[in-house]
């Protein structure tokens, strides 16, 4: 199977005025699709092709990836408006300086990108290779690795790196159950079964810690608006860096793990937690919660690494995998960080009770007498004082 990852490249080269051009040429795009009602990308650049032509004068390529970028952003505001999520009357304008670099626009010279502008007119961006960074390249040059789109932006070029993998068969399989302070993860080989807990506080805390500062910031919007706006980006970069920095080395050392014990991950589906969750206009506290930790990407990272190895990441619906007893399947609601069955008096970690049943929905079971043992062993059993507290 073909997998594909994103690796960035820093740059100190003055690209902004072509990520300008670029820009409004999909702003013009987009208004054109508005107007004329055009959906697809050839039939927008057949009637703009020549327009852009004599009033910008690049190469061919820049048309064809504007008309692209502008057709994919629309696309996704009409899906919204569908859901009810846009309003029909604010048409989205693309703010980014960021610009999709086919193969047709530039070449890859692992040190340097060369990007055509015009005919016979080309602008090199030296890039800054690191000790991560240059493994890539030394594998993209012996031919291990095909190079796929590169995406500029004013500061980074973000390369991908293709490659084929022969897709290993799971030994058994993980369920990791993404949670506000931790991750809970359940192993089973088919004869056993192991748990573990990654403790997220820290990221946790790193979230209120900005939040705090952002509200702070958000007080000299008034008086001072500039100095508002530049500490109001600077921070919120930093707080971005220090949350994928923490959330890479944590999946890191996860995927090693399971690659070592050649076990496949299983997730619920967490697609539109956080709209969902931040509807509540009575509850901000606990929306602030719900949307103060990036669910998704910590999945995403998690995939995409291990399909570097070649294990698939299976995904299961997760409805009331934290509200079914694994031992009689009824419902009944957690409290806090227990859950007890109305029905049988089942009394165990919250956390672990939803581990158990992502893998059961994957079709994975254990008998009664197995989860008991595991529970007494690995002392996840809960007393009742836990579960009034």
């Amino acid at each position: 199977m073909g997998v594909v990852k994103a690796v960035v490249f820093k740059h100190n080269a003055d690209v902004k005025p072509l990520l300008e051009m670029f820009n409004g040429m999909v702003n013009e795009c987009m208004e054109y699709a508005l107007r004329q009602g055009v959906n697809s990308p050839m039939k927008l650049e057949r009637a703009l092709y020549t327009e852009f032509k004599q009033k910008h004068g690049l190469a061919t390529h820049y048309c064809i990836s504007a008309c692209r970028v502008a057709c994919s952003a629309l696309k996704s505001w009409r899906r919204l408006v569908k859901k009810g999520r846009a309003d029909e009357s604010k048409p989205p304008e693309f703010k980014a300086f960021v610009m999709r670099l086919q193969k047709e626009l530039m070449r890859f010279k692992g040190d340097r990108i060369v990007v055509t502008v015009k005919p016979r007119q080309w602008v090199e961006i030296p890039l800054i290779i690191g000790s991560y960074q240059a493994r890539f390249f030394e594998a993209w040059r012996k031919g291990e690795l095909k190079l796929g789109e590169i995406t500029l932006l004013e500061d980074k070029a973000i390369a991908t790196f293709k490659k084929e993998v022969q897709e290993v068969a799971p030994k058994g399989y993980a369920s990791i159950d993404v949670n506000l302070m931790s991750l809970d993860i359940l192993k089973t080989d088919g004869k056993s079964l192991r748990c573990e807990k990654i403790d997220l506080k820290k990221l946790y805390g790193i979230r209120v810690h900005y939040f705090k500062k952002r509200r702070r910031i958000q007080k000299l919007s008034k008086c001072k608006p500039k100095t508002s706006k530049r500490l109001m980006e600077k921070y919120s970069k930093r707080e971005k860096r220090r949350i994928d920095d923490i959330l890479h080395k944590i999946t890191a050392n996860i995927v090693r793990e399971l690659v070592k014990e050649g076990i496949s991950p299983v997730f619920e589906k967490l697609k539109g937690l956080n709209y969902n969750a931040t509807r509540n206009r009575h509850a901000k506290r606990k929306n602030r919660k719900v949307s103060s930790l990036p669910y998704w990407k910590i999945q995403r990272f998690i995939e995409y690494k291990m399909a570097w190895h070649g294990y698939k990441t299976h995904y299961v619906n997760a409805k009331n995998t934290s509200k079914t007893c694994p031992r009689c399947g009824s419902l009944s609601q957690a409290g806090g960080r227990v859950y007890k069955c109305n029905k049988c008096g089942y009394l165990a970690d919250r956390h672990f009770v939803a581990c158990v049943n992502i893998l059961k929905m994957w079709g994975l079971g254990f008998t009664p007498k197995a989860l008991n043992e595991f529970i007494e062993r690995e002392e996840l059993r809960m007393s009742i004082n836990d579960y009034v507290t």
